[in-house]
C-alpha cells in the first residue's frame, strides 16, 4: 500500500527529480577528477576549486531530495 493514493503525479515528479540529481552529481564527479587541484595550470586549479564548491553545495540539495523521495512507501 502506498502512502501517496491521488499524488501519483508529485511522486513521479520528484522520482524523477532524484534521478535527474544523480545524473548531475555523477558529472560534477567526474568533472572533478578530471581538473586538479595541484595542476600546473591556474585555470585548472581555479576550476577544480569552484567544481568542489558546487559539489559540496549540490549535495546537500541532493540529499534533501533523495530523503524526499524515501519518505514515499510502494
Amino acid at each position: 500500500m502506498t502512502n501517496y493514493t491521488g499524488h501519483e503525479q508529485l511522486r513521479a515528479d520528484v522520482a524523477e527529480l532524484a534521478n535527474s540529481m544523480c545524473d548531475l552529481r555523477a558529472t560534477l564527479n567526474a568533472l572533478e577528477s578530471r581538473y586538479r587541484f595541484d595542476s600546473e595550470v591556474l585555470t585548472d586549479r581555479l576550476v577544480r576549486q569552484t567544481l568542489c564548491r558546487i559539489n559540496t553545495l549540490f549535495l546537500e540539495a541532493y540529499r534533501e531530495v533523495l530523503e524526499l523521495d524515501a519518505s514515499f512507501k510502494d
